[in-house]
């Protein structure tokens, strides 16, 4: 099969390589789509980050969404046919060794999810990561961008939204309560700290760029409040630090666990046509 190898400095290729077999629990897709993510300069550039997402030894292969159709199946999976549409993303792991910008790819069965049959290949390869994490983010841990404000919403949160003013409208028609201009605001930290209210203070704080300061957003936080990243950095690290000794404040870094199926109340609002995802052009074909 062809795959597209990495390589540290550049000079990336298409290369032949044998194509992947499955174990007992494990199912080979034959990828349609993949989309490019944010994690590869941090892996290609031997980031720190990097080392949490990758197998940084070569042969490198990256790409991490995807989605495809069943092409064959081990012994222990029993509820899927060849062909069937399916979409996921592989683990985010330090042991991770295969890619997604390849023609086939084996995953565990509970990694991937069936693909809505009103829903596009491209766009479901384009969506699964972000969404699942801002799920996972805002259920799971108790306590990114156009999904994180969607599902907020659906769980009953109050939802206050940082945006450049190109999104303001669009992430408004998301239903964001309040919408910060982060434009016209640059130090918007600072005027919500001097803003003294209720509505100025947050349960959650979901940094899905890892931008934002761990003191001042800290100083945002409600008794009890988490301050969320999607990427173990130095800041939130330290962030960590301090609030280890806290009993009423917490930050937490949110992986995406791959495990779909037991996202099956977002994959089953996804076909019923209630969330919108915006397809932006980091989508590609594998053909």
């Amino acid at each position: 099969m062809k795959a597209v190898q990495f390589k540290f400095g550049g000079n990336h290729d298409v290369v032949n390589v044998p194509k992947p077999q499955p174990a007992s629990d494990e199912i080979v897709v034959r990828v349609k789509y993949s989309a490019l993510d944010t994690a590869h300069p941090a892996i290609l550039n031997k980031e720190l980050t990097g080392y949490f997402l990758h197998n940084l030894k070569a042969p490198l292969y990256l790409g991490y969404h995807y989605s495809g159709v069943v092409e064959s199946f081990g012994a222990e999976v029993t509820d899927l046919a060849t062909g069937t549409g399916v979409f996921g993303f592989l683990q985010y792991e330090p042991s991770q060794v295969q890619g997604a910008l390849a023609e086939y790819i084996t995953v565990k069965r509970y990694d991937c999810a069936v693909k809505p049959a009103n829903i596009s290949y491209e766009r479901a390869a384009a969506a699964a990561t972000e969404s699942v994490t801002a799920l996972q983010a805002l259920r799971d841990v108790e306590r990114c961008r156009y999904a994180a404000v969607q599902i907020a919403k659906r769980l009953g949160a109050r939802v206050t939204a940082v945006c450049s003013t190109k999104d303001v409208v669009q992430v408004q028609k998301w239903g964001a309560d309040t919408v910060i201009d982060r434009t016209k605001d640059p130090k918007f930290l600072r005027t919500l700290l001097l803003q003294q209210k209720e509505t100025t203070r947050f349960d959650v704080i979901l940094d899905a760029p890892n931008r934002l300061s761990s003191s001042a957003t800290g100083l945002l936080q409600l008794q009890g409040g988490t301050i969320v990243n999607t990427v173990p950095t130095l800041t939130m690290v330290i962030g960590k630090l301090k609030t280890m000794l806290s009993s009423t404040k917490s930050v937490t870094s949110v992986h995406a666990a791959p495990r779909m199926p037991t996202s099956n109340w977002w994959v089953s609002g996804w076909r019923r046509a209630t969330w919108r995802f915006p397809l932006i052009p980091s989508t590609r074909s594998t053909t």
